[in-house]
C-alpha cells in the first residue's frame, strides 16, 4: 500500500515563516551580514540563509545559538514579537548569592547575570576595617577591575601593593593568587568585575 504523502501543518508553516522574518528583522537590526552571524553562532551562513527563506526547520540547538548570537532568547524569536517590557531581569537582594570571607569581615555578593559568568563576573565588595578577602587564580589572561565607591582598599597580587581610595579603579591581572584588603578605619564598599580570559582582548 502506498504511503500517504502528508500534508503541511498551516500552524507549523506559520510558525517557521514568522521565525525566518524574526531572524531577518533581528540580523538586520544588528547590521550584521550573514557571515557576521554565522561567526558569532556557529551556524552555516548558508543554513541561516535557509532559515530566513522559510527553506529549513531549524533544531532547538540551532536556535539557540543563533538566539544568543543575537541577544534574544529562543522564545522571543519563536513569538515573533518584541519584548513587551524593556526589563531583562529583576534580581532580589534574597536572591542574590552571597559569599564571606575566611575573617568574616568581607561580604562578597555576586551580581553580574549567569548568562554571561563565563565572560564577565560582577560583584558587590564590602569589607569592615582590617578585613581581607584572599582569593585564588582565574584563568590564565584574566583582569580584575576593582573601582572603590567608599573608603580606601589595598590590592596585592604576588607581592606588589597597590591602593585606591573613593572614586578610583585598580586593574590587575587576576590569574595569580590576589587578595583585597580594607586599609581605613571605616566600612568599604566598592564594585568588582572580572572579566574571564577568553574575553580579553590580546596584546
Amino acid at each position: 500500500m502506498a504511503r500517504q504523502k502528508r500534508t503541511p501543518c498551516p500552524q507549523t508553516e506559520a510558525l517557521s515563516e514568522k521565525l525566518g522574518q524574526t531572524i531577518l528583522r533581528l540580523r538586520t537590526a544588528d547590521k550584521l551580514s550573514l557571515g557576521n552571524l554565522s561567526e558569532l553562532s556557529g551556524v552555516a551562513k548558508s543554513m541561516i540563509s535557509q532559515i530566513e527563506k522559510n527553506e529549513s526547520n531549524p533544531t532547538l540547538a540551532t536556535l539557540s545559538r543563533l538566539s544568543q548570537a543575537l541577544g534574544t532568547s529562543v522564545e522571543a524569536m519563536v513569538s515573533g514579537a518584541p519584548n513587551e517590557t524593556a526589563l531583562v531581569q529583576h534580581s532580589k537582594i534574597q536572591d542574590t548569592p552571597l559569599l564571606q570571607s575566611q575573617d568574616g569581615l568581607c561580604e562578597l555578593r555576586i551580581i553580574g547575570s549567569l548568562d554571561t559568568v563565563e565572560f564577565v563576573q560582577w560583584y558587590d565588595f564590602r569589607a569592615e576595617p582590617n578585613g581581607v578577602l584572599e582569593s585564588s587564580p582565574h584563568p590564565a589572561g584574566s583582569i580584575e577591575n576593582l573601582t572603590v565607591l567608599t573608603g580606601r582598599l589595598e590590592v596585592t597580587v604576588e607581592g606588589e601593593t597597590w591602593s585606591a581610595s573613593a572614586g578610583e579603579t585598580l586593574r590587575y591581572r587576576a590569574d595569580r593568587p590576589h587578595s583585597v584588603r580594607n586599609i581605613g578605619d571605616v566600612a568599604a564598599h566598592a564594585t568588582m568585575v572580572n572579566i574571564l580570559a577568553h574575553a580579553v582582548r590580546s596584546r
